[in-house]
Formats: C-alpha cells, sequence, structure tokens
C-alpha cells in the first residue's frame, strides 16, 4: 500500500467501527508479503490444563483442545471455530492457563518423523528490523535482513509498517474481535500454513502457536502427558510436585499411568509418538 494511504488509514484506525476494522486488516493481509517457516520434525510444544484435585486425565482427548463444546472466541480463533494452543516452554504453558497453585495436565507434542509444517510468524520482519534476528526465521533471518536493505526506502518501510501494524492487532491488545479475525484472514489466504506463532503477552520472550484443529494430527504426534501440582514460583517460574507421568497410550487413546507419583520432574518419554489409531489395542 501506498505509505501515505497506509499511515493515515493506521493514525484513523481508532476511530473506526469494529466492521471497518476488520476490513481494513483483510485489505492489508491479502496484499502484504506473508511470511512463513517450513518446520521439519522434532520440533516440540507444550499445553497446559488446569484441573480440580480429583480430576485423572483419562485419554488423549482431556489434554488436547476441547471437543464437544463450541470453541469461545480467542486470541486466533473465532467463536466457534477452535485451534490447539501451545507453548514453546512448560513454564509459558502454565502461564497462558492462568495458573497460580493447581493441579495441571501438562503435555507435549511434537511434529512428527518424516512430517514438516509450514508457520507464518507474526510480525517476523518488524523483529528483524528492530534486532537483527527474527523470533523463529534463525540463520535465514540474514537474508531477509538483506533483501529488506536492498529495497528503496518508500517501498521498504510500508512493508515494515503493515508487519508491525499487524503484529499490533495480533498480541498488542486483549481484543480478540480484531486478533482473531487476524489469525483467521491468514489461515485463509495462505491454505498451507497450518500454525501461527506469536509472542505472548504474559510471558516475556515466549512463543505460542495456533495450530489447526483439523489436521492437527496429519503432522503432530504427543510425545510425553503428566499430572502435577504447579505452584507459581514468582515472574513467571513454576515447581511442579507429586508428579505422575504416562507410559503408554492405548489405540482408544485411552492413557496408561505410572503407579506412583514423585517430586522429580522427569519426564516419560513416549515411543514412538502417540497418533490416534497407531499405538497398542
Amino acid at each position: 500500500m501506498n505509505i501515505d494511504e497506509l499511515v493515515a488509514r493506521i493514525n484513523g484506525f481508532s476511530e473506526l467501527a469494529l466492521s471497518e476494522k476488520q476490513v481494513f486488516i483483510n485489505e492489508l493481509v491479502s496484499i502484504h508479503p506473508t511470511l512463513n517457516l517450513r518446520w521439519g520434525p522434532g520440533w516440540r510444544f507444550r499445553r497446559a490444563r488446569p484441573l480440580r484435585p480429583d480430576e485423572m486425565p483419562e485419554t488423549v482427548d482431556d489434554v488436547i483442545w476441547r471437543k464437544g463444546i463450541p470453541a469461545r472466541i480467542g486470541r486466533a480463533n473465532a467463536e466457534g471455530s477452535a485451534v490447539m494452543y501451545l507453548a514453546d516452554r512448560r513454564d509459558l504453558a502454565l502461564r497462558e492457563a492462568r495458573v497460580d497453585r493447581s493441579w495441571v495436565a501438562l503435555a507435549e507434542f511434537e511434529i512428527r518423523p518424516e512430517h514438516a509444517i509450514f508457520i507464518a510468524p507474526i510480525g517476523e520482519f518488524l523483529q528483524i528490523v528492530r534486532t537483527g534476528r527474527g523470533f523463529l526465521s534463525s540463520d535465514a533471518s540474514e537474508g531477509i535482513s538483506n533483501t529488506l536493505n536492498t529495497c528503496p526506502d518508500r517501498e521498504a518501510r510500508p512493508l515494515i509498517i503493515t508487519d508491525a501494524f499487524l503484529y499490533e492487532q495480533m498480541v498488542g491488545h486483549d481484543d480478540y474481535e480484531l486478533s482473531s479475525y487476524l489469525a483467521g484472514a491468514i489461515f485463509k489466504k495462505l491454505n498451507h500454513v497450518s500454525a501461527i506463532a506469536y509472542t505472548s503477552r504474559r510471558q516475556f520472550g515466549a512463543i505460542n502457536l495456533a495450530v489447526k484443529t483439523e489436521t492437527f494430527w496429519d503432522d503432530w504426534g504427543l510425545r510425553s502427558a503428566r499430572r502435577a501440582y504447579a505452584k507459581h514460583l514468582a515472574l513467571g517460574f513454576y515447581e511442579l510436585s507429586q508428579v505422575t507421568g504416562v507410559t503408554g497410550v492405548h489405540k482408544s487413546g485411552k492413557f496408561k499411568w505410572e503407579e506412583q507419583s514423585s517430586d522429580e520432574e522427569a519426564v516419560h518419554l513416549l515411543n514412538p509418538l502417540y497418533v490416534p489409531g497407531s499405538t497398542e489395542p
């Protein structure tokens, strides 16, 4: 978009009605060169869910997105349309679940061997321009930076400003009507993208993923699951106690739990990864 028009419309954005804001977001997504990265096998992300004191997760369905009830609107999903929210670290998963002192279910999910997914990281251009390195693009950051630097200013600035604006709509506030609309527009634009990555508002420097549920098990598997008592120490750091791990998963998805809990934080890794219908009868 022409920089003069772009700046004028961004500066007037707060005065628009919700429907007009969504139209503008959709317009920018449609013309913005949305960066997306290919991630191969082995990447592992986490999910946490608070439990009642007497609750013991019984199946894989107890540690994924909630089934059987309409999804509430979230940062990356419209009402009635679920995504699988994952965190790059255990403590972030607990923080995102608003855990203070609670029993929790903790699960780790990993991209399956010989599989790959495409992830769209929101604000990656902005991060590279400001720090020299993207959230997720690693060594590719230099190439992206060089490409931006070869563009004339009046071509590069609209791209960077648009990226900064879309990043702000995703994580700069808690108006899910805007952030979920943005996520939906990106998924609609790029059918091959199955996950959107964005920085956490609750944990500095941490990354969340919003993954499409309809194709989740095509590329991901369950690597571990635990039940534990989680205590928030301070500043997003947690301590686990009374940890009980899943030692196996039946083909039906039913968990097999170890017999005794422990205060050790060792994790029982499922090998191979559990994928629905792939393991013991």
